[in-house]
């Protein structure tokens, strides 16, 4: 038996034996970690398990219309008997929580995934979490639903911004095709998370683009705290201001600086096919993919903002002195 026929088959033993389920990704969450926990959610729910699905930072409300939204909780049941962590590359980013947690099973696609779990299934070429559990819940015994393959293609629609991150391959096209003839609407799910933006979202990206700027291939821009309540948006996520920063044209590293409320600031890179910006945010205590990551850094705005730039600068700098970034 391979290592991974073996790690899928202690994961399908945990997961049908358990009674109650705890299921949670990390705070901040994006569309594969939702996608991930309500997918998962819901097909052990029909093999008759109780589920408690919970993010800390709660739902974000454009992602409220999936059918089994309404069971993501934001506090942990007394009582449980099986941890499983999606789409969260290390312990600390599940939240408060996971200080006293144990956690049983960990799945996820980031490179810098620590392997903080008895069970770790962890595969970097897969664009998406969503994209393992699609393509494994037979195996683990599980049934795969209209509303179950809806939240498992919302999340691989997020997560490949609509598949044009270099991390696409056919076999993710074929999942999707999977999906797609298991009930989930492509064309629904694609204007409800990537094309449709709220009027506060807007009034937020305006206030963040007012301030871009550029720099030999550089280009940042920051969210403020003040931002947030001038445009009304109540989320602490960057309403997706990422993926339009990344689609600039003379973009080889794209920065978002994004003010939080506890004296921290979340920073979030994205990159060509040529650039591993992982290794910065790795730099700074964070972790990610080799086109998209992220780093939770404690400081004022202008003390960050002045050390990641730095960072980045100075790889950009070696990178392109090395013929291995775009000139």
């Amino acid at each position: 038996m391979t290592e991974i026929a073996d790690i899928n088959a202690r994961i399908r033993e945990k997961l049908l034996a358990c009674q109650h389920a705890l299921i949670l990704s990390h705070i901040r969450p994006d569309g594969d970690a939702i996608g991930s926990l309500i997918g998962l959610g819901l097909a052990m729910q029909a093999v008759g398990k109780k589920v408690t699905l919970m993010l800390e930072d709660g739902l974000p409300s454009k992602y409220r219309f999936l059918e089994g939204s309404d069971l993501i909780s934001k506090t942990a049941p007394e009582e449980f008997d099986l941890v499983i962590a999606l789409d969260c590359s290390n312990k600390d980013r599940l939240g408060k929580i996971s200080t006293d947690l144990r956690i049983d099973i960990n799945i996820d696609h980031h490179i810098t995934n620590d392997n903080y779990a008895d069970i770790n299934l962890v595969i970097p070429q897969m664009a998406a979490t969503t994209a393992i559990l699609a393509d494994n819940l037979s195996i683990w015994g599980l049934p795969l639903d209209q509303n179950v393959a809806s939240a498992l293609l919302m999340g691989i629609l997020t997560d490949s911004i609509g598949f044009r991150t270099v991390n696409v391959t056919p076999d993710l096209l074929r999942i999707s095709a999977r999906l797609m003839e298991s009930g989930a609407d492509m064309p629904d799910l694609y204007n409800r998370t990537l094309v449709s933006q709220s009027y506060p979202s807007s009034v937020l990206w305006g206030l963040a683009l007012g301030r871009l700027q550029r720099e030999n291939g550089l280009i940042w821009t920051v969210i403020t705290l003040e931002d947030r309540k001038q445009a009304g948006y109540t989320g602490r996520d960057d309403a997706d201001l990422t993926n339009l920063l990344s689609a600039i044209e003379g973009s080889e590293i794209s920065i978002l600086f994004n003010e939080e409320k506890d004296g921290k600031v979340k920073v979030s890179w994205r990159s060509n096919a040529s650039i591993d910006v992982s290794k910065i945010a790795q730099f700074f205590g964070g972790g990610g993919h080799p086109p998209a990551a992220g780093a939770d850094m404690s400081g004022g705005l202008d003390e960050v903002r002045k050390k990641v730039l730095d960072k980045s600068k100075q790889m950009l700098k070696e990178l392109k002195s090395k013929g291995e970034a775009k000139k």
